[in-house]
């Protein structure tokens, strides 16, 4: 009996160049979705040139153009550190209205960061990082930078670990482990999203199975946040869901392909039908000639 992979993949060569891009978006929204996750839209940053905290802080306003959260314009220095940032005066600028604090305190950056990233932040309190009295564990700008921050991926993972752990300890295993897991799932679905886009071309009624797609693409962004509790067991909840759903979507591919295998057949029986009737009427035509 044909297989699952190779039934869809022998009846779907065409239009390749399209499946292959919607791939590709499969693995750029997981990359996404590991970045940044700040609630809004954003909007157009600002001139730095009008934001006067960079007059007198020139490098960490040079770090910050570069970030994302400058870029997608996000926030800006008063989101972190209070105060406002268009005040020329400095008395005007710290004033106590304006809730300046100046450098967070090492005990209060994941409260500041998880004012946004609400989901990294819960399960950061779960991991074994959270004890922000260690001066051995990190803080969020460990591993994402404070002013420098740019879109995580998956490969910000490795890099962080292996800056305090050894490459073969098993806190660094652990995350090598969690990446793969994520990159596998990942690739997974890129291969259902192209199979999919593929079959969709001769078979318009796959239509109906793009939002169960995207249902398991949502729930794979999901696992994001769960990263940063450093729990591979967590994350397998979250992956196991996304393998039932694709195997839902791939279920709904091979019975198409099924589908409009027999219908070929069917199509041949007739003809074949119709040829061998023809032959007979010939036959007896010669018979009576």
């Amino acid at each position: 009996m044909i297989g699952r992979s190779a039934c869809v993949s022998a009846c779907a060569g065409a239009n390749r160049s399209r499946g292959r891009w919607v791939g590709w978006l499969a693995l750029l929204a997981l990359m996404a979705a590991t970045g940044l996750t700040a609630q809004g839209d954003g909007a157009s940053p600002v001139d730095i040139d009008e934001v006067m905290c960079a007059l007198c802080h020139f490098e960490q306003g040079d770090e910050f153009v570069t970030s994302i959260h400058y870029q997608k314009g996000l926030l800006l220095c008063d989101d972190c550190h209070g105060g406002d940032p268009f005040a020329v005066q400095l008395e005007t600028a710290k004033a106590p209205e304006t809730g300046f604090i100046g450098k967070p305190r090492r005990e209060d950056i994941a409260a500041i960061c998880g004012r946004c990233h609400t989901g990294p932040a819960r399960f950061f309190a779960q991991g074994p990082h959270r004890d922000w009295e260690n001066d051995d564990n990190p803080t969020c700008i460990t591993c994402h930078h404070n002013h420098r921050v740019f879109d995580a991926t998956l490969a910000l993972m490795e890099e962080s670990c292996v800056r305090c752990h050894v490459s073969d300890s098993e806190p660094a295993s652990g995350g090598v482990a969690i990446r793969s897991r994520l990159e596998g799932s990942a690739a997974h679905l890129a291969r259902v999203a192209m199979d999919l886009d593929r079959l969709r071309v001769i078979d318009p009624k796959l239509d109906r199975v793009v939002p169960m797609l995207k249902a398991a693409r949502s729930t794979l962004r999901e696992a994001d946040p769960i990263t940063h509790a450093l729990n591979l067991e967590l994350i397998e909840e979250t992956l196991e869901a996304v393998g039932s759903e694709l195997a839902v979507v791939e279920e709904r591919l091979v019975e198409s392909v099924q589908d409009r295998q027999r219908r070929r057949w069917a199509v041949l029986g007739v003809w074949l039908f119709v040829a061998v009737n023809v032959f007979f009427l010939w036959a007896k035509r010669r018979q009576l000639d």
